[in-house]
C-alpha cells in the first residue's frame, strides 16, 4: 500500500490513539516517513500529537478538520463567544508610598530561605 495522507488517514481510527511504529507496520512503510506524514497532518489540523510517557509520541486522529467542525457550529446558529477581561480601574498618579519597607520585606523573607536564618 503506498504511504499517503488518505491512506494514514484511513488506517486511524477516530479518538485512538497510535504510535508511529504501529502505523508504519500497518501501511508497509518505514517509521520515518510515518513520521513526516503524521506531522504534516498535525500541522493541517487532521491528527492531534500526544506525549504521555517521556519521549513516546502518541497520535490520535480529530473527528473533524479543523474547517468543517467550524462550519457546522456556524449552521445550528451557534453563539460567538467573548472572552471577559478586568476593566481598567487603576490610575497611578502621585508617588509611591511605604515601598522601602515592602522591599525589606521581600529581601528578609529571601535571605530567610536562602540562608534559614535572617
Amino acid at each position: 500500500m503506498k504511504l499517503t495522507s488518505r491512506s494514514l488517514l484511513r488506517l486511524m481510527e477516530p479518538g485512538k490513539t497510535y504510535q508511529a511504529d504501529e502505523l508504519a507496520a500497518g501501511l508497509d512503510a518505514s517509521t520515518a516517513q510515518v513520521n513526516d506524514m503524521l506531522c504534516m497532518l498535525v500541522e493541517d489540523g487532521m491528527v492531534r500529537m500526544n506525549s504521555h510517557i517521556g519521549r513516546i509520541l502518541r497520535f490520535e486522529r480529530l473527528m473533524y478538520p479543523p474547517g468543517r467542525e467550524a462550519s457546522k457550529d456556524a449552521q445550528r446558529g451557534s453563539v460567538q463567544s467573548t472572552v471577559a477581561t478586568q476593566p481598567i480601574t487603576r490610575t497611578l498618579t502621585g508617588s509611591l508610598q511605604h515601598y522601602d519597607s515592602s522591599l525589606m520585606q521581600l529581601r528578609r523573607l529571601a535571605m530567610l530561605a536562602r540562608n534559614g536564618r535572617p
